[in-house]
């Protein structure tokens, strides 16, 4: 189950994990250095390169999603000079206030106005404009609300009224003023958009006070925008832009940091590859942790949306049918070229059997089309110690089939290649426990047996002709050792309860290792179902309901 809280994204499955997304570091100048998080989004900067180009530097995001790469671009916005200007707190806003202005031949006044008696508000000061006439005054601020020009009341005023009268009140104009503090957080709202922008919703205009010589640029809806047009205070910028180049799907996604088909790893680089073949590029890591961070993050994002894609699918199949665990493994294979042994295969858990594809099944239909599958009961898993490896690539482990066959996997870390061994544990003593025995064809003393294996009643061989004549029967817990000569013969060594004794019986089995694999299932299950902490962990991970969130 996984579930997200805020920034933190809890992961509770087969190796409970409890991640926290956002790290509260401080910045650097160096763009390389901490990861940081943007609302959920884990963000880092990296060089990238496709194996056949320079790399490139790129903005990597990480969402609850995708892996999405981003290249910076530049765009032209306009930008206002204006000024923040706030009326003083400590200042009583109730007096009235017289101040002078000196009109520049360039900027006008400085200031743009709204309102007007035809809408029932004073004639406001909405906006002024940096460094310019009114700004470099000190004493005007945006919420004021003009109540004389020049001595001249217009507090009933309409707006083109106010604008005209203050157009035309010479080089230094005298005004009386008084801060109308309910206005301000409204006109507060458009401080930031471009003049040529601003419209009230009411149908209020505004008027930019500049020098006679924008008077000249009126239109027929109004002159307040044509001079906001032509006002020499907005100008362009280059604004710097991340424009998203690639998006990796991360559902079932497969993360390597190996070079192809190698067991070579990368050097502080990683892939990550899309269940439909897009790649990310190989992404190289400036520092160790840095990579070990991502590895980690991005590994815990494919394996929640991998548990989310599991309960959508067992919703579709009946409990004996469930996925209990899938995702990518490297195979050593036989290869044609001496340095390509590995090859990255998909591996699910569904029901009594394990799973083996090229691609992973994105619907029902890709179940059946698997490239292997083998019955757990008959499955034998062995994890290699690191003297034991057969090249380079860490955490190995095998799974030797009843057929013959032997697959030799890897994992990308300790931790994930430990999950498959428990979930293959739980997976087969579900899988004995529902299949409760098993039998083999067996020949003993010149006789054609029946050999059973029963999850509850342990060793029963029968004559094959009557299986009502029972030739031997013992428990699993009497089974005190066995030894075979790798083709057909084995020996069960079993005490004898009553007699204290040990005796030998010796079996003939054409189907030898399929036999000493399905031992092995049953009696692992077995000692599995008297232990107190594997059945809790055991139940709770089968519960069929569990949410997904």
């Amino acid at each position: 189950m996984s579930i997200w809280f805020d920034d933190t994204l809890i992961s509770v499955g087969l190796e409970p994990i409890v991640l926290v997304m956002t790290r509260n570091m401080s910045k650097s100048s160096d763009i390389y250095s901490p990861l940081w998080h943007v609302r959920g989004v884990k963000t880092g900067f990296f060089s990238v390169s496709d194996g056949k180009h320079e790399p490139e530097s790129v903005r990597v995001q990480l969402s609850r999603e995708a892996l999405i790469l981003q290249k910076p671009e530049f765009v032209n916005v306009p930008v206002v000079n204006h000024t923040n200007n706030s009326y003083p707190d400590d200042e009583d806003s109730t007096k009235e206030r017289t101040l002078k202005i000196k009109r520049q031949r360039v900027g006008g006044l400085g200031l743009s106005i709204k309102g007007g008696a035809e809408h029932s508000i004073p004639i406001l000061v909405s906006r002024i404009f940096k460094d310019q006439a009114a700004d470099q005054t000190g004493q005007i601020f945006v919420g004021d609300a003009i109540l004389k020009v020049n001595g001249v009341n217009i507090e009933e005023a309409t707006h083109d009224d106010a604008v005209a009268a203050l157009k035309n009140a010479g080089p230094e104009v005298t005004l009386t003023v008084r801060h109308f503090k309910a206005a301000t957080p409204y006109l507060r709202q458009n401080v930031k958009r471009p003049p040529e922008a601003e419209h009230d919703g009411d149908g209020m205009e505004i008027e930019q006070l500049n020098g006679p010589d924008t008077e000249h640029n009126e239109v027929p809806n109004g002159g307040a925008e044509a001079s906001m047009l032509g006002d020499p205070t907005v100008s362009q910028k280059l604004e710097k832009r991340w424009t998203d180049v690639l998006m990796v799907p991360l559902l079932m996604a497969r993360l390597t940091r190996f070079m192809p088909g190698s067991d070579k790893p990368r050097n502080l680089a990683f892939e990550v590859c899309a269940v439909d073949g897009t790649s990310s590029g190989v992404i190289h890591c400036n520092q160790s942790s840095e990579l070990v961070d991502w590895i980690k993050c991005i590994s815990a994002t494919i394996a929640t949306l991998n548990a989310q894609s599991m309960k959508i699918t067992n919703n579709l199949l009946p409990n004996t049918d469930q996925v209990l665990h899938m995702g990518w493994v490297g195979e050593r294979v036989q290869a044609s070229r001496s340095w390509q042994h590995w090859k990255a295969k998909f591996l699910a858990i569904r029901g009594p059997e394990v799973m083996i594809f090229d691609t992973p099944p994105v619907n029902t239909r890709d179940w059946v089309r698997c490239e292997r599958s083998y019955k757990l009961c008959e499955v034998l898993c062995r994890i290699y110690k690191d003297s034991e490896l057969i090249d380079e690539r860490p955490n190995c482990f095998s799974l030797q089939f009843g057929s013959g066959e032997s697959h030799y996997l890897s994992t990308e870390s300790k931790g994930e290649m430990h999950v498959w061994f428990n979930a293959l544990q739980k997976a087969t003593y579900t899988a004995v426990a529902k299949l409760g025995n098993k039998t083999y064809g067996c020949t003993w003393r010149g006789k054609v047996v029946g050999l059973t294996l029963d999850f509850n009643n342990g060793f029963t061989l029968f004559d094959a002709q009557n299986k009502q004549i029972i030739l031997w029967k013992y428990r699993f817990s009497q089974l005190k050792g066995s030894s075979d000569d790798g083709k057909a013969k084995v020996k069960l060594h079993f005490q004898n309860s009553s007699a204290n004794q040990i005796e030998t019986q010796e079996l003939e089995c054409p189907n030898l290792t399929k036999l000493l694999y399905c031992m092995h299932a049953f009696l692992s299950a077995k000692l599995a179902s008297v232990d107190p902490v594997f059945m809790k962990t055991t139940s709770q991970l089968a519960v069929p309901a569990e949410n997904i969130l």
